[in-house]
């Protein structure tokens, strides 16, 4: 199949309630929805979501990578496209969304000629994709009033993990509100629920060991990148301090930034955000290289509306390593997802979309209601 031509749009959608980590507080999303449209007539759809926090660039430089990029694309076929990709992924283009939002354009193309999800392209040969992914709710920094009330709401909604936003804002009450906001949650979530912790960097190394050791009763499943990311002596020093596993977030961007990670035996878990490791097969790229050390994966979104975050759940299906709940349930957290589908979470999974492809028809007017220039 050969690409007639390559169409986006770019959109920014508030939060329906201010979403805040120890990196600051977010109040919208802004991204592009690419449209790759072959002279066989089929369409397919990504999602470009760059996160500057998180080293994801700006929407304005990944427009302008996007133009150019899709200027080289133009009249190839499929599997040039995509070889291209990984090419340029290799090269360090960035930023890295725009070879996600690509990619998984691509691929939505080829699952639809195929007639098959894109979780049976990305699955092993001999494995079959499961059909729905465990999925962890997230609690935002707040007081820790708010934090239990929101706990209490996610016991009711049926979720089996939870990850929990911790850090030291500017203000706070220090590191005794911190374990007691850690008790209060885990007290209302009761005791067979997964209680995962993130720091977004917010700690240092003896902030980080002192409340670390105090929250070992409440049965922490992992704490996510507790120190800053270059930190990676810091957090080998803490795992060797504490028994809760530590998963590396920010530290994480492609395939080359995992390796110095596992290397140097900074964490048990990488938290692997498709949309920043520049697309899903350099994303499967980090999980062999993780598998290879023994360590665990989890597939996290960055917040993206409902096209980037299928693409991201055919890939957590399509892995029999990741065993963890994944950062999946973040649909909610804006206003609107942009497509038709029902994603829904239900008793902590959330399910594939049915059909070819990724499953999902993009909400046009929606894209139109929330388009930026």
């Amino acid at each position: 199949m050969n690409i007639a031509q390559i169409r986006w749009w770019s959109y920014r959608i508030p939060f329906r309630h201010s979403f805040t980590t120890a990196h600051g507080t977010l109040t919208a999303r802004e991204g592009i929805i690419v449209q790759v449209d072959t002279v066989q007539g089929v369409s397919g759809f990504g999602e470009i979501a760059p996160l500057p926090s998180f080293s994801g660039g700006s929407l304005s430089a990944a427009c302008s990578l996007l133009s150019a990029l899709a200027a080289h694309l133009a009249g190839i076929t499929l599997d040039e496209a995509l070889a291209l990709l990984l090419i340029w992924g290799e090269a360090g283009i960035e930023p890295a969304p725009v070879l996600y939002g690509l990619e998984c354009a691509l691929l939505d193309v080829a699952g639809k000629a195929k007639e098959c999800a894109v979780s049976a392209l990305l699955s092993p040969a001999g494995t079959v994709p499961r059909t729905a992914v465990e999925v962890n709710a997230v609690i935002g920094a707040q007081t820790t009033e708010e934090a239990v009330i929101a706990a209490r709401e996610v016991c009711r909604n049926g979720f089996h993990s939870v990850k929990l936003k911790v850090g030291l804002p500017e203000g706070s009450g220090g590191m005794q509100e911190e374990v007691g906001r850690v008790a209060a949650v885990r007290e209302a979530l009761g005791p067979a629920m997964h209680l995962r912790l993130d720091a977004n960097e917010g700690w240092t190394l003896e902030e980080a060991i002192a409340i670390l050791t105090r929250c070992i009763p409440y049965n922490i499943q992992y704490v996510e990148q507790p120190l800053p990311a270059l930190d990676l002596a810091g957090l080998r020093a803490l795992r060797q301090a504490v028994p809760i596993p530590v998963a590396a977030d920010e530290a994480l961007h492609g395939p080359q930034s995992a390796r110095p990670v596992l290397e140097s035996e900074a964490a048990d878990i990488l938290i692997i955000k498709p949309q920043l490791a520049g697309g899903l097969r350099a994303a499967q790229m980090m999980m062999r290289l993780a598998a290879e050390r023994g360590a665990q994966s989890v597939i996290t979104s960055t917040i993206e509306t409902g096209i980037g975050l299928v693409a991201a759940l055919h890939l957590a299906a399509a892995s029999p390593t990741v065993t963890l709940a994944c950062g999946l349930a973040t649909l909610p957290l804006l206003v609107d997802d942009l497509v038709m589908n029902d994603l829904a979470v239900h008793a902590g999974l959330l399910a594939l979309p049915a059909g070819s492809g990724f499953g999902v028809m993009l909400d046009r007017e929606a894209a139109e209601k929330y388009s930026i220039l």
